[in-house]
């Protein structure tokens, strides 16, 4: 009986809207439903008017235990900011990705730092009998390795900056999967970093998918089968396996069921857009009636 949401961004008022409408109601300074769970899918900061706001809800409802809040892409970016800024030996010349939210503490550093704290200890990933979630990609490789690194532990230094392998699993469970483009070939779109790489779509076999048809963004790529020396490796989702749920790509325009056990919940919320839940029951197929948004 989980109410799955996706990437808040920062919202707060429009999550207390969908929390409503869902059934929840505040008890004890925190929101519950006498029946059902709220499963978050992670980026809970930046972009939005009321961070701080969004981050009070989300870990009151945790602490209640009506709710469990999966770690987002923004939250590891702010845990390795302030890792990055703690540590004097580490490079520190890009730019901090969680200067909104440090804003929306009126720069109260050790206020932010607290929530930053909490972020650690958030889970990369939720599995049960009947459904699978995570904030960007489902690889069972990557997920079976962090379940071995972590068991219930919280981020850590040496974590952070670890092993490529453990490294690549934690990049790409939180970020999704990217592909070289041919060579002499970039992305040249508005709205779209320019680049050589592409975001896929993780949970399609390429085999006889153009780069176009691959890549998770609308952009303007070449009609050519992908080449596929380089993904070897790679595991794609499965038609038998139980329904996944992810965020992350709202701005890419095809959220919501994808297939029959595939589905994005994150309608860009941060970019203009939703803010989705998917009431998830007993069913292995998905269904757009179960879909709410506001």
């Amino acid at each position: 009986m989980f109410d799955i949401i996706g990437d808040i961004h920062g919202y707060s008022d429009q999550l207390v809207v969908l929390l409503r409408e869902l059934g929840y109601r505040k008890k004890g300074g925190a929101f519950c439903h006498p029946d059902r769970t709220v499963l978050f899918l992670g980026d809970y900061i930046n972009k939005g008017p009321k961070i701080k706001a969004t981050l009070e809800i989300v870990k009151a409802m945790a602490d209640k235990g009506s709710a469990i809040p999966l770690m987002g892409n923004h939250e590891y970016n702010s845990i390795w900011d302030l890792f990055r800024l703690e540590n004097e030996s580490l490079p520190a010349d890009q730019s901090f990705q969680w200067e909104d939210s440090l804003l929306a503490f009126d720069n109260h550093l050790n206020e932010f730092r607290y929530y930053v704290d909490w972020f650690k200890k958030l889970p990369l990933f939720y599995e049960n009998d009947y459904f699978r979630a995570v904030h960007a990609c489902w690889d069972p490789r990557h997920i079976a390795l962090l379940r071995e690194k972590l068991s219930g532990k919280a981020l850590r230094g040496e974590l952070i900056t670890g092993a490529t392998e453990w490294s690549r699993a934690l990049t790409e469970t939180l970020n999704g999967k990217d592909l070289n483009l041919p060579e002499n070939t970039s992305i040249q779109e508005a709205g779209f970093a320019s680049g050589t790489r592409i975001r896929t779509k993780w949970w399609e076999d390429p085999a006889q998918m153009s780069y176009k048809d691959f890549s998770v963004d609308p952009v303007d790529l070449p009609d050519i089968p992908v080449d596929l020396s380089g993904i070897k490796d790679w595991n794609f989702y499965g038609e038998g396996e139980k329904p996944v749920f992810f965020g992350h790509y709202g701005r890419a325009g095809f959220s919501s069921i994808i297939r029959h056990n595939v589905c994005c919940l994150d309608f860009g919320m941060g970019n203009g857009g939703y803010l989705a839940a998917y009431r998830m029951d007993q069913s292995l197929k998905l269904s757009n009636d179960n879909l709410m948004y506001v």
